[in-house]
C-alpha cells in the first residue's frame, strides 16, 4: 500500500512542481497585466485594475504576505518611495494574499506607518496570475496602457532604490509617452476572468529511532518505538473564483501516516484524503462552508503556544529560518497554533474590528459490532464531538508608542453528540460517557512605552458537565474552573524579545482545545528571551517555566519546571546550524509518596534553505527520562536520527 501511495505522490507532485516553476515568472516586461478587482484590506470599497492603471502613468503593485518577514521589512521601503514619488502620476498599491483574517495584516500596515492603498487577495489568486511564488515579496511596474514595464521578484537590498531604478526604465511597447494619457485605441483589459490558484507542500522524512526502556519518549514527551520509517505527506490546496463573490476549492492530502494522525493532530477531517469548501465574500464579510483553519487564544482554542514552550527543535521546513517550528515524532505535523475543522465559519471585519462565528465536527463516531463490544475486542461506540463558538477582536494603533491597544472576547462550546451513533444498527445501547464544556475568556493588550506592552487572558466562565448514560438512567456531575495569565512583553524587532508572565489555572479548569502544554491546577512564572546578533547571523533563545499545584492533596505538593534554549547560526549563505537543549523536572514533596522525575534532551541539526521554496535538514536528538524514584533511575532513553525535506510550491 505504501508503495502505491509513493508512486501516486511522485506522479502527482512532479507535474505540479514543473508547472509551478514554469509559471512562477509567467508575467514579464511587455506582457499585459492581468486584470483584478480586490476588496480593500480595511474593508472599504474595492481596488479595480480597470480604474487603477488608466488613472496613473506608472502603477507599482507590491505583493506581500504577513507570514513573510522579508515582505514586512520591504513594505517600509515601499512607503518611503511612495512618500517621495506618490501622486496623480505615480502610485503604489499593496496586494496582501493572507487567507481569512485581515486583522493581523492591518496591524502590520498600521504599525509600519503604511499609507498607500492595500488590496486583499483572498486565496492568493491575483498573486498566482502574476506569477508570484508562494509567500514571496514582489514588485510589478505597470504603465497606463496596462502593460508590465518591469518585474522584481524578491528584490534584495534597498527596495526603494530598486523601485527608483524601475521608474527610470522606458516602457517597452507603451503606446503613450510617460506623463500623457493613453489613447482611446490602447488595449486595456476590463474583465477579470475566473481566477484559479493553488499551492502545496511536500514533506518527506527518513527517521531512525533507537529507544530503550519502558518510558522512552520524544522531545516533547510523545511516545516512540524503535525502528526505521520513511514518512511522507503531500498537501495541495486549490481554489477557483466562480463569480465576483463566490470561491470554491479543496484540499488534497496523500500520506502514509494513516488515519491515526487525524485523531490527535491539528487536522480534524472526515477523510484522510482531504476536504473541500465553498466561500462567499463581499465588503468585509465572508461565509465559508467546508474545511477551515482557525485559532483563537491559548486557553480556548489553539494547538500549540510557543510562548509556553522552549524553542528547541530547530527549523521545520517553513523556509523562514531556524527555530521556526518543530516536528513531532509520530507524524509530520508542525507545531503551530492553528487547527483545521470541517463545518462552517462566518466573519466580518471593518477597520480595527473583527468578528467571527463557527461550527465544526472534529471527531467522527467509531462504530463497533455487538460481538466485538461484548467480547471486549473492540472499542465502544463513541459519539462525535460538536464544537461551536464565536469571538470578537478590536485593535487600535497607538501613535505614541507604535504599539496597539487590543481587546477581545472569545467563547467556545463542545458537546458529545449522541445522534451521531446508530445504536439500532449496532444492535445495542452503548453506555458511553458524554461531556459538555463551555469556556468564555477575555483578552487584552496595552502599550506602555515604545517596545513594551502588557498582555493577558482571563477565563470569565468555564463550565463542564459529564456523566454516563445507560438504559437504567443517567449519572452526571458538573464543575467550573477559572484561570488566566498576564505579563509584560519587550519587543525590539530583530534585536531582542523578552516576555515574563504569571499564569494560574484552577483544578477544575477544562478546555478540550486549549494549547497542549496548559495544565489545570497549576500556577507559576514563565520567562523567555530571544536575542539576535548584528547581521542576524546568530540568535539565542532561552526559556524557563516553574509551576506548582494550586490545591494540595494529602499534604503533598507537586512542583515542575521546564527550561530550554537553542543557538541558531547562519554558517554561509543559506546553510545554517542549530543546537538546543531541554530539561523538564517534576518532584512531589511530602512524606507519603515523594518522587522525582526528569527528562533531558539535546538536539543538533544542519539545514539548507532553497530560497523560499523549501528546506533540507539533518538532525540528531537524544532524550533521557528518569523516575519516579528519588535516585533518578533511568527508565527510558531515545536516540532519533532524521533527514527531513520540504518543498513548497
Amino acid at each position: 500500500m505504501n508503495a502505491r501511495y509513493c508512486a501516486f505522490s511522485i506522479v502527482l507532485v512532479l507535474p505540479i512542481l514543473v508547472l509551478s516553476g514554469a509559471c512562477a515568472f509567467a508575467i514579464d516586461s511587455g506582457d499585459q497585466a492581468p486584470p483584478f478587482e480586490l476588496a480593500r484590506l480595511d474593508g472599504a470599497a474595492s481596488v479595480r485594475s480597470v480604474e487603477l492603471f488608466p488613472g496613473h502613468d506608472r502603477t507599482f503593485l507590491v505583493f506581500w504576505r504577513s507570514g513573510c518577514p522579508h515582505c514586512v521589512e520591504a513594505l517600509a521601503a515601499c512607503e518611503r518611495f511612495y512618500r517621495v514619488y506618490g501622486g496623480e502620476s505615480i502610485t503604489v498599491v499593496g496586494i496582501n494574499a493572507d487567507e481569512g483574517d485581515r486583522l493581523g495584516a492591518r496591524g502590520i500596515v498600521e504599525a509600519n506607518g503604511i499609507t498607500f492603498t492595500q488590496g486583499h487577495d483572498a486565496g492568493g489568486m491575483t498573486s498566482d496570475r502574476y506569477g508570484v511564488p508562494y509567500e514571496t515579496f514582489a514588485v510589478f511596474l505597470v504603465g497606463r496602457d496596462s502593460r508590465v514595464i518591469d518585474v522584481r521578484i524578491d528584490p534584495q537590498g534597498n527596495v526603494d532604490a530598486a523601485m527608483e531604478e524601475m521608474l527610470a526604465l522606458p516602457a517597452a511597447g507603451e503606446t503613450a509617452a510617460f506623463g500623457e494619457p493613453a489613447s482611446p485605441g490602447d488595449s486595456i483589459a476590463t474583465d477579470e476572468p475566473a481566477a484559479f490558484s493553488y499551492h502545496g507542500t511536500q514533506r518527506i522524512r527518513l527517521l531512525s529511532i533507537d529507544s530503550r526502556g519502558s518510558e522512552a519518549a520524544g522531545l516533547y514527551g510523545e511516545p516512540v518505538s524503535p525502528g526505521n520509517t520513511l514518512q511522507f505527506r503531500l498537501e495541495v490546496e486549490a481554489s477557483k473564483k466562480l463569480t465576483k463573490y463566490l470561491r470554491v476549492g479543496g484540499l488534497l492530502r496523500i500520506s502514509n501516516e494513516g488515519e491515526e494522525v487525524l485523531d490527535a493532530g491539528p487536522q480534524y477531517l472526515g477523510s484522510e484524503w482531504g476536504s473541500a469548501f465553498a466561500e462567499i465574500a463581499a465588503k468585509g464579510a465572508s461565509f465559508r462552508l467546508g474545511y477551515y483553519t482557525l485559532s483563537m487564544t491559548p486557553l480556548t482554542l489553539m494547538r500549540w503556544d510557543w510562548d509556553d514552550n522552549p524553542r528547541v527543535g530547530g527549523a521545520a521546513g517553513c523556509g523562514c529560518g531556524a527555530s521556526a517550528g518543530t516536528l513531532l515524532v509520530e507524524s509530520l505535523e508542525e507545531l503551530g497554533p492553528e487547527l483545521t475543522f470541517e463545518g462552517a465559519i462566518a466573519s466580518y471585519g471593518r477597520g480595527g474590528l473583527q468578528a467571527r462565528a463557527f461550527y465544526g465536527i472534529p471527531r467522527r463516531a467509531i462504530e463497533t459490532t455487538y460481538s466485538f463490544y461484548r467480547s471486549g475486542a473492540g472499542a465502544h461506540a463513541a459519539y462525535s464531538l460538536e464544537i461551536y463558538g464565536f469571538e470578537t477582536r478590536w485593535q487600535r494603533h497607538d501613535a505614541r508608542t507604535g504599539g496597539f491597544w487590543k481587546a477581545g472576547a472569545h467563547a467556545l462550546r463542545t458537546a458529545e453528540d449522541k445522534r451521531s451513533v446508530d445504536f439500532r444498527g449496532l444492535g445495542y445501547y452503548a453506555p458511553d460517557p458524554w461531556e459538555t464544556t463551555w469556556i468564555v475568556s477575555v483578552t487584552g493588550e496595552a502599550p506602555l512605552i515604545r517596545h513594551v506592552r502588557l498582555r493577558g487572558e482571563a477565563v470569565a466562565w468555564n463550565w463542564r458537565a459529564d456523566g454516563i448514560e445507560t438504559a437504567l438512567g443517567m449519572s452526571a456531575q458538573a464543575s467550573d474552573g477559572f484561570g488566566g495569565f498576564g505579563g509584560v512583553v519587550v519587543e525590539m524587532p530583530r534585536w531582542l524579545e523578552f516576555t515574563l508572565d504569571y499564569l494560574r489555572l484552577d483544578p477544575n479548569f477544562n478546555s478540550p482545545f486549549a494549547a497542549l502544554s496548559y495544565e489545570a491546577n497549576t500556577e507559576g512564572l514563565r520567562a523567555a528571551a530571544r536575542a539576535w546578533m548584528p547581521g542576524e547571523a546568530l540568535s539565542l533563545s532561552l526559556f524557563y517555566k516553574g509551576l506548582r499545584e494550586v490545591e494540595v492533596a494529602a499534604g503533598e505538593r507537586e512542583r515542575s519546571a521546564v527550561a530550554g534554549g537553542s543557538i541558531d547560526c547562519r554558517i554561509a549563505g543559506d546553510l545554517g546550524a542549530n543546537v538546543g537543549w531541554l530539561e523538564e523536572t517534576s518532584r512531589r514533596e511530602g512524606t507519603i509518596s515523594p518522587s522525582r522525575e526528569y527528562r533531558r534532551a539535546i538536539a543538533v541539526g544542519l539545514h539548507y534553505n532553497f530560497g523560499r521554496a523549501g528546506v533540507l535538514q539533518a538532525q540528531y536528538q537524544r532524550i533521557r527520562n528518569s523516575g519516579p524514584s528519588l535516585e533518578y533511575e533511568i527508565v527510558g532513553e531515545t536516540d532519533l536520527y532524521s533527514l527531513y525535506a520540504t518543498v513548497r510550491f
